[in-house]
C-alpha cells in the first residue's frame, strides 16, 4: 500500500510540474517571447525536483541518501522528454527550434558553442542537481 501512495505522489508531482510549465510556456508565448519558452521547464522542474522531491523525503516515501540523487536524475530525464514531446504538441512543430551560436576561443582552439533548448534544458538539470545536494547538505547537518 505504501509503494502505491508514493507512485501516486511522484505522478502527482509530474503532472502538476507540467502543467506548471505549460502554463509559463502559455505565459510566454501569449507575450510573443518565443525565444526564451523554455524557462518554462526551468519552472516545472524546480517544482518537481526541488519542491516535489523534498515532500516525498519529508513524508519519508524516499531516504535522503543517494537514492535522493538517482530519483532526481530520473525525473529530470522524463519530465525533459515530456516537456520536448508537449510544447511543441501545444505550440507548434518548431517553437523550440531557435538556435544561438556562440565561437568561443581559448588559446588558439575555437570552440563553436550551440545555445537551444537541449542546452539550457541541460543547464537547468545541473542546476536542480545543485539545489538538491545544497538541500541534502542542509538536512544532513541538522540531524
Amino acid at each position: 500500500m505504501v509503494e502505491s501512495n508514493s507512485v501516486r505522489a511522484v505522478v502527482m508531482n509530474l503532472v502538476s510540474a507540467l502543467i506548471i510549465a505549460v502554463v509559463a510556456c502559455y505565459f510566454l508565448f501569449d507575450f510573443k517571447l518565443t525565444q526564451v519558452l523554455y524557462i518554462g521547464n526551468l519552472f516545472g522542474l524546480y517544482f518537481l525536483v526541488v519542491f516535489g522531491t523534498e515532500i516525498l523525503i519529508e513524508s519519508g516515501k524516499l531516504q535522503n541518501n543517494y537514492k535522493r540523487f538517482v530519483f532526481v536524475i530520473v525525473n529530470t530525464i522524463i519530465f525533459d522528454v515530456l516537456f520536448l514531446i508537449l510544447v511543441p504538441m501545444i505550440f507548434g512543430k518548431h517553437i523550440l527550434d531557435p538556435v544561438d551560436n556562440i565561437l568561443l576561443s581559448f588559446g588558439g582552439f575555437e570552440y563553436n558553442l550551440v545555445l537551444n533548448s537541449t542546452f539550457y534544458m541541460t543547464i537547468f538539470a545541473l542546476m536542480m542537481l545543485v539545489f538538491n545536494y545544497l538541500l541534502y547538505r542542509k538536512t544532513r547537518s541538522q540531524n
